[in-house]
């Protein structure tokens, strides 16, 4: 939940990722939340939030913008990132390890949350989506704040020589094997999109180190799946 301490209600905006207490593993992409999912958000942000916009993610670089209420999540395009202006309105991403990367524009109030896995953060799903909403709603990269929440972090991200090709200055060796820093990834990818390098918090937790949180590295098969969510009220 350490999002909470970077955004907050008073800038117009909820946002959150849940820990390992419920499973958010959905069923069916365009049915309403559970009423145990349902109830666990309300404790969380005091707003009933039935349903949410998110769809299965591919880890690709694909950005949807989100209108019309969460209902009309119905039929969209599989995705990995949202983008929206529209208040009442929550995006989100599931995640076991990846990053999820929320972003804020405090001045023209839109805002953006992409699930960064090594294949997303491989094609710079974060920069894309920071331009995407530059795009569609001029926001300026300078202005934007940035969040990466709860993530697999470089004390436990074992990987295989094939990421030199994507993340050569993210790769550290230690007793014979490699590891990836996929913050250090993100925050760079970040920071040449325009966002100012004081803009961008990291909530430090590493979900495989920490077992308040999903881990697929960890748990493996058996993991369920943490919510990021982002909403402006």
């Amino acid at each position: 939940m350490q999002v909470k301490k970077f955004f907050s209600k008073h800038q117009g905006v909820v946002a959150l990722t849940s820990g390992a207490a419920v499973d958010f593993t959905p069923v069916d992409f365009d049915a309403p939340l559970t009423d145990l999912q349902r109830s666990f958000l309300y404790r969380q942000t005091g707003i009933d939030i039935p349903q949410v916009f998110w769809r299965k993610q591919i880890h690709g670089d694909d950005i949807l913008a989100a209108s019309g209420g969460a209902a009309s999540v119905r039929g969209c395009a599989d995705a990995d990132a949202f983008i929206t202006k529209e208040k009442n309105l929550p995006i989100a991403i599931r995640t076991a390890d990846c990053v999820p990367v929320f972003i804020l524009d405090p001045v023209r109030h839109a805002v953006g949350l992409a699930h960064a896995g090594w294949k997303g953060t491989a094609k710079s799903i974060a920069a894309k989506t920071v331009q995407r909403m530059e795009a569609r709603y001029g926001s300026q990269p300078s202005d934007l704040k940035i969040s990466l929440g709860p993530c697999i972090r470089q004390c436990c991200y074992q990987v295989g020589k094939e990421f030199y090709e994507h993340f050569s200055a993210h790769l550290h060796r230690r007793d014979g094997y490699i590891y990836a820093d996929m913050i250090g990834a993100n925050r760079d990818q970040l920071l040449q999109a325009g966002v100012r390098q004081e803009n961008i918090f990291d909530s430090g937790i590493c979900t495989c180190c920490n077992t308040t949180y999903f881990s697929f590295r960890r748990e493996g098969a058996k993991a369920g799946r943490m919510i990021s969510l982002m909403m402006l009220i």
